[in-house]
């Protein structure tokens, strides 16, 4: 889940080019993903929250967090990160382990069921987002595509960053 309106708007807040693409990509996304809602209700089926299953992929793409760390990401508090934490624990999808030079430090790690969890996620959010854009005409389709990826090479120039996990 890549924040990428938040990120813009932090570079460039009072740049209109930058206000107009953030709320541009959000009526994008309003338009080809919320009314469909599979997404939620895929995370309801799986008992789990918008910001858990946020919590869980950065667990997964940040190996050796810790919940201090994990709050400071998601702008959180500690109560809500560690009472998220727990929840996602007895579900299965992380695993606290303690540091052996100081046991009072816990890392925080994505679990396989959580790997798989994100996996099914980005598919049901995948096939929503085509859905919603299928009415697109093939050349926008084609155009929207490409500028999409060009975008997301500049954002990360790991080639791997877009690819499906």
């Amino acid at each position: 889940m890549n924040h990428l309106f938040t990120q813009t708007m932090a570079r460039a807040p009072d740049d209109p080019v930058n206000a107009r693409l953030g709320a541009l990509l959000e009526a994008f996304m309003n338009r080809v993903a919320h009314p469909r809602g599979r997404a939620l209700a895929f995370l309801t089926r799986s008992s789990v929250t918008v910001d858990q299953a946020i919590l869980v992929d950065h667990a997964l793409t940040r190996p050796g967090s810790t919940p201090t760390s994990l709050a400071a990401t998601m702008n959180l508090s500690l109560p809500s990160i560690s009472q998220m934490i727990e929840r996602l624990a007895r579900l299965g999808m992380l695993r606290r382990t303690e540091d052996p030079a100081d046991r009072r430090r816990k890392t925080i790690a994505a679990t396989p069921k959580a790997r798989r969890f994100l996996r099914e996620l980005q598919a049901v959010r995948s096939q929503e987002f085509s859905a919603g854009a299928a009415a697109l005409s093939p050349a926008t389709q084609q155009r929207l595509v490409a500028a999409l990826e060009r975008a997301l090479a500049e954002l990360d120039p790991d080639p791997s960053a877009g690819a499906p996990r």
